[in-house]
């Protein structure tokens, strides 16, 4: 996929999970990525305590800040403005329940990486994790 921001790009993977549930457009953006697209330290950023599975965590909220493209060699996704939530714990970025719907994905066997663009015959394999 590829991330922008007002001040740099880059391009990277995401595992799709669904167990990342949110009602805006937001994305778990790892502080080393954060400082390629700019966003790190933090501008404008309000600092949150945000409930995970593995307890309450702090982490800086930056609104309207990131579009997000799946690029595939034979097509990409709509890009969608998203919510920055940068982590200095996270390792990879994570895509939100509303973000993967938004970019019209389907996950079909989440432990193999098969997914699909909705609408489309063709079955995708996730790259797998470095």
């Amino acid at each position: 996929m590829r991330l922008e921001s007002s001040k740099g790009g880059v391009e990277t993977i995401a595992p799709l999970n669904t167990g990342f549930t949110t009602d805006t457009l937001d994305i778990y953006v790892p502080h080393l990525i954060a400082e390629d697209l700019g966003l790190w330290p933090p501008p404008n950023a309000v600092l949150e305590a945000l409930d995970t599975a593995g307890g309450e965590i702090l982490s800086y909220f930056i609104p309207n800040s990131v579009k997000l493209t799946v690029v595939e060699p034979d097509r990409a996704s709509k890009t969608v403005l998203c919510n920055a939530i940068v982590s200095t714990h996270e390792r990879e970025v994570l895509l939100s329940d509303a973000v993967i719907e938004e970019l019209e994905i389907e996950i079909l066997s989440p432990k193999t990486g098969l997914w699909r663009f909705k609408g489309e015959a063709k079955v995708r394999k996730g790259v797998q994790h470095r």
